[in-house]
């Protein structure tokens, strides 16, 4: 809505039904916006990584008695 003020009147053109004097259509005033595809980066070990794991049997205290119960760690490793 374009609002032109001359000596103490207001006129709005939208209001009256008359079309204000149109903007400049400039393609270099404009950035031109392009959408790229994702960069997408596929890593290709030469070797896959294997999950190596080491178990072990830990007494443990319990209010019911001692029990011996198993525990596992594994890790990922290169082969």
């Amino acid at each position: 809505m374009r609002i032109w003020i001359i000596g103490f009147a207001a006129f709005t053109f939208a209001a009256a039904g008359m079309a204000g004097p149109a903007p400049a259509q400039d393609d270099r005033a404009r950035p031109r916006t392009q959408r790229r595809a994702p960069l997408r980066i596929e890593v290709q070990p030469s070797r896959p990584p294997v999950r190596k794991c080491a178990d072990w049997h830990v007494i443990e205290h319990r209010y019911t008695g001692d029990t011996i119960v198993p525990r596992t760690r594994c890790w990922w490793a290169p082969q």
